[in-house]
Order: structure tokens, then sequence, then C-alpha cells
């Protein structure tokens, strides 16, 4: 039982030593679907996208915006467009992933 303790211990001073590993940070947008290469051939505008990876556990949503608003520049808002989770895009640690559309306000 005292080991079981020690190990959590342990663990739970590790986990909060990853504060600053765990920062949220700008990644690469999905792919663009089927509709959106299309429209973007048909010479419709098409929109600057930004995707932040992030922990849901430890970063909140004001934290991913103001990532995305970074992101977008001055004179565009971010609007959320989507939002996965996948290992592909981003880390262990950090596996959520949220799309935004940089839009004028």
């Amino acid at each position: 039982m005292r080991l079981a303790r020690s190990a959590a211990a342990l663990l739970l001073l590790a986990l909060t030593q990853c504060g600053s590993e765990l920062q949220p940070y700008e990644t690469v947008p999905p792919a663009l679907t089927k509709a959106e290469q299309q429209a973007a051939k048909s010479g419709a505008a098409s929109e600057t996208r930004v995707a932040v990876c992030y922990n849901v556990l430890t970063t909140t949503a004001a934290a991913v915006r103001a990532i995305a608003a970074a992101s977008c520049g001055a004179d565009l808002v971010p609007h959320p467009i989507g939002r996965d989770l996948s290992l592909a895009n981003c880390p262990l640690l950090l596996p959520a992933r949220a799309t935004f559309a940089c839009r004028k306000s």
C-alpha cells in the first residue's frame, strides 16, 4: 500500500512538471474536403484556415482561441469549423485539434 501511494505521488509530481510541455500550439489544418476543393477551383474566395493542438483537460477554450486569433492576424477573426482527436497530427499529451476559419469580422 505504501509503494502504491509513493508511486501515485511520484506520478502526480511528474505530471505537474509537465505544465509547460502541455501548452497548445498551431499545427497543420485538416485537408480540404472535395466540396471545398471544387469551390477553390471555381474561383470562390478561399478562407485561411488554422488549427491548434491542445489538451482538453488542461487548456481553456480562450487559450485555444487566442492562439487561433494570433495565427489569423489582426484584421481577421477565427471562427471554429471543426474539432478532432488524432495522434496523426498532434502528440499524445495534446491529442485534440481545433480548426478555425479566419474571416473578416
